[in-house]
């Protein structure tokens, strides 16, 4: 199967309610409630796509594997394609091509799943960089470290809570970004690109905070299934669902608070 699209921006009503809080000048908590109103059936499903819970899956024996002895040689049983010193970037970088081949195998690729690989790279290289050494070159054991070490209730409620923020926020985005520039110049929403940013830069905070919905429950079930039979692919597909119903009750409890 080809390339599958998510769509050119809706001409619902609550689409233009959209462009209407845009060139309005509304605030971004307004706009953000528009945008989540319109989105919801799309979002509901992009949950679906096969990208999310093998990305998902992926991203959590890629943390096991970093527990046990032979990291490397877990790493490639994964399907991940590192040297035998893999640095971070090389290991996130094998983990968005093994991600693309188990997508490619099962349906094909779709705009939504490139947004999946996109924010659970992002993800695993932004929580677990911040866990490495800065002073001296960093080393694989290092790396090893720095991944075990988000095996655990609280760190991994912390990855899982970003990545579904950095998807949030893409998914949002991929509608959002086809209105957003039209409204940028002189008697505008938006009269110089600095304005512009800064509303990106408040969307964003608005999908993190919504996205903490997910931290506890994630590191919750996470301990739960890796010490009771551990975590196989039927398991990250009903923890990804479950996150997603969590994520828009979250955003449609902020939208009638707004409203």
């Amino acid at each position: 199967m080809g390339h599958q699209r998510l769509g050119t921006l809706p001409q619902s009503r609550k689409w233009q309610r959209v462009v209407e809080l845009i060139s309005g000048g509304a605030d971004v908590r307004d706009i953000a409630s528009a945008v989540s109103a319109a989105a919801e059936r799309s979002m509901s499903d992009a949950a679906k796509d096969p990208a999310v819970s093998s990305a998902f899956f992926l991203l959590t024996q890629v943390l096991l594997a970093a527990r046990k002895e032979h990291f490397v040689s877990e790493l490639r049983m994964l399907g991940l394609r590192v040297g035998d010193q893999p640095s971070l970037m090389e290991i996130v970088s094998a983990f968005t091509e093994a991600v693309d081949r188990e997508v490619r195998t099962n349906g094909g690729r779709t705009d939504f799943g490139e947004m999946v690989q996109l924010a659970a790279a992002e993800s695993l290289n932004a929580v677990a960089g911040r866990e490495l050494p800065t002073l001296f070159g960093v080393t694989t054991d290092d790396v090893k470290r720095a991944l075990a070490g988000l095996a655990t209730v609280k760190q991994f409620g912390l990855l899982s809570c970003d990545f579904f923020s950095r998807l949030t926020r893409r998914h949002l985005d991929y509608y959002l970004s086809r209105e957003l520039p039209k409204h940028v110049g002189i008697n505008k929403r938006f009269q110089t690109v600095r304005e512009h940013n800064e509303f990106d830069k408040a969307s964003e905070t608005h999908c993190r905070e919504t996205a903490r919905i997910v931290r506890e429950f994630s590191g919750e079930w996470f301990s739960k299934h890796t010490y009771e039979g551990g975590i196989t692919p039927e398991k990250a597909r009903g923890f990804v669902h479950v996150a997603f119903d969590k994520i828009r009750r979250e955003l449609r409890i902020r939208r009638n608070a707004d409203g």
